[in-house]
């Protein structure tokens, strides 16, 4: 406990790593309908998650899940009662004023709120996931380097198929 509590600033983790549960049902926003989004989404509809995507465009692989009723979309410009009963918020678009108001609206209805754009800003960082069987493992690097993040992703990933 003494190491712990001496630790410099530099050297104190920026976040605490959790494993949301329970999110089968749960109402989550995706405020963005690109590459970003679509990764968002995705994640989240393999928990089972209610997703609702607000978006003036959305890629062709949420533009299938709309069409099909996997996800509601709604196109149009994001607006803060979109939040409404929502568990979780995701700010996904490229627009730094978009991203900063979803992140405010989600804040003032207590949400958790992930800020593409800024992830430090954020409530969350969403990790680089590997499911192997019963294991998953997660890979972060506290919002600093997505891409560091997945190429260890990736490397995990082969050396448990080689297992």
């Amino acid at each position: 406990m003494e190491a712990q509590t001496n630790r410099s600033a530099a050297q104190t983790p920026k976040s605490y790593p959790i494993a949301l549960a329970n999110l089968t049902g749960a109402k989550c926003v995706v405020v963005g309908g690109g590459i970003v989004g679509s990764r968002k989404v995705r994640g989240l509809l393999d928990v089972g998650a209610d997703v609702t995507v607000v978006a003036l465009e959305i890629s062709a692989e949420l533009q299938t899940f709309a069409t099909n009723g996997t996800i509601k979309w709604l196109a149009r410009a994001f607006v803060p009662d979109d939040l409404d009963g929502a568990r979780l918020a995701f700010a996904a678009t490229d627009v730094r004023e978009v991203n900063a108001a979803v992140a405010d609206a989600a804040h003032a209805r207590n949400i958790l709120c992930n800020i593409a754009d800024a992830p430090a800003t954020g409530d969350f960082y969403s990790l680089a996931i590997v499911r192997h069987g019963q294991n998953v493992i997660a890979v972060g690097t506290d919002g600093t380097s997505p891409k560091q993040a997945k190429a260890l992703k990736q490397q995990i990933s082969q050396w448990l198929d080689k297992q």
